[in-house]
């Protein structure tokens, strides 16, 4: 099992929304009963709240092994602040404690309302509850929205230890990114910034253009995080200083911030860690272009076999990632074309990949060490042979073979070309 990740308006007076005996029942309820029957109320406080530029959601799903790591990350929301114009929300759900709703306000964690009991973070209808209750009673022109926890390629961006009537770490429900899409249908989120490991592959970031999620930049990694994750102090210092920033200045506030803590001791010892700014709109042409390739190179593939080969030795990650099957595919593509003539097909279908993975990848965070290791930002699936995947990794509960195959990309041809390059 691999270990994904080792982490990482104010002034406006907030009351208690519910009565105890309304409280009482929370425990048992169902999140899409929240709206209902908890937080129906289109006002916090009994006051109506100014539209802000920017309101910023953080979803923590910590009912797992990362509990440790919420204490720190919490003084981090503290030292970030907010201002009338940034609200801060968080989503908290601990290991062996009940979820609370927390509301950023003169550099403290105020909780909205006594806890929400024992809750499924890996329900959809919780993420649902959570972005509709920002929208009601914290609107904004902006959002940003922040996964904590564990991520993988296709297993999700969150995982829940805890469900209702189990003991602590009995259960175990992935919030799945099909059920990501399910929960934000109808929603617009300006960035999504997955803080865990392993979201920024070609599949997964595909996956969400295919499924309709409206949202303008994804940040996410293509390799494992470490345990810090984003230095939520210092990017909420950023905005609430500048909140008319738009959503790709504040993109690249957010990794070059992850880049400044990955670069000094002790965490620049870190060699795994990125984070890139995906351009939404343009994923769906890179993708096409992933394909074209992947076509040219299965029509003639006993002339390719040697240089793919060798591609794919040079795209390895570090970590273990060819155990996990996923390489890095700008290095990929690149070792193709420098290592074909200009004149063979295979060149132009290479030269076609970078020009859109340039327009489609907007910038990257990345620790100092990790250059020296050759991440150019977005993984791609390729296992060091069938079985690997197809069969010793199929079951994973962490997300294998059989998650895979229910993604858009691998069935518009990617699979295809790896199976015809292993004699399938």
């Amino acid at each position: 099992m691999p270990q994904i990740r080792f982490k990482t308006l104010s002034s406006v007076s907030v009351a208690v929304i519910m009565i105890a005996s309304a409280l009482a029942a929370t425990s048992a309820a169902k999140p899409q009963e929240f709206l209902e029957d908890v937080f129906g109320a289109k006002t916090v406080g009994g006051q109506e709240r100014e539209v802000a530029e920017w309101t910023v959601l953080v979803y923590v799903v910590a009912d797992n092994d990362l509990d440790f790591c919420t204490a720190e990350d919490y003084q981090e929301f503290r030292d970030g602040g907010s201002s009338d114009a940034v609200n801060v929300l968080i989503l908290a759900d601990r290991f062996e404690e009940p979820a609370y709703l927390y509301y950023i306000e003169d550099n403290e964690m105020v909780v909205l309302d006594e806890s929400l009991g024992e809750v499924n973070m890996g329900d959809p209808a919780m993420l649902t509850w959570f972005v509709e209750y920002a929208d009601t009673n914290f609107p904004a022109e902006r959002r940003v929205l922040f996964f904590w926890d564990h991520g993988t390629p296709t297993g999700g961006v969150g995982v829940d230890w805890t469900m209702e009537g189990d003991e602590p770490g009995e259960g175990w429900d992935w919030l799945s990114h099909h059920e990501v899409l399910e929960a934000l249908e109808g929603q617009h989120i300006d960035i999504v910034a997955c803080d865990e490991c392993s979201i920024g592959q070609m599949e997964t970031i595909y996956e969400y253009v295919a499924g309709g999620l409206d949202a303008d930049y994804m940040i996410a990694s293509e390799s494992y995080i470490g345990w810090r994750g984003f230095s939520y102090d210092k990017i909420m210092q950023q905005l609430v200083a500048n909140p008319e920033m738009e959503a790709l200045e504040l993109c690249h506030v957010i990794v070059d911030e992850f880049t400044n803590l990955f670069s000094q001791p002790p965490y620049m010892s870190e060699i795994l860690t990125t984070q890139s700014i995906f351009d939404m709109s343009e994923i769906a042409s890179l993708a096409e272009a992933v394909i074209a390739l992947a076509d040219t190179l299965a029509a003639d593939i006993e002339s390719y076999r040697t240089v793919i080969g060798a591609a794919q030795m040079s795209a390895l990650m570090p970590w273990g990632t060819r155990g996990e099957s996923w390489i890095d595919m700008p290095s990929f593509v690149e070792y193709i074309l420098e290592n074909v003539q200009d004149t063979d097909p295979a060149y132009d279908a290479c030269v076609d990949v970078l020009d859109e993975y340039g327009e489609a990848m907007l910038g990257m965070g990345v620790a100092k060490n990790a250059e020296l290791y050759g991440y150019k930002g977005m993984g791609i699936t390729f296992p060091a042979s069938h079985s690997s995947y197809s069969i010793a990794y199929a079951e994973s509960e962490w997300g294998g073979y059989n998650d895979y195959m229910t993604f858009e990309f691998p069935n518009m041809g990617w699979w295809d070309f790896l199976q015809t390059y292993w004699g399938f």
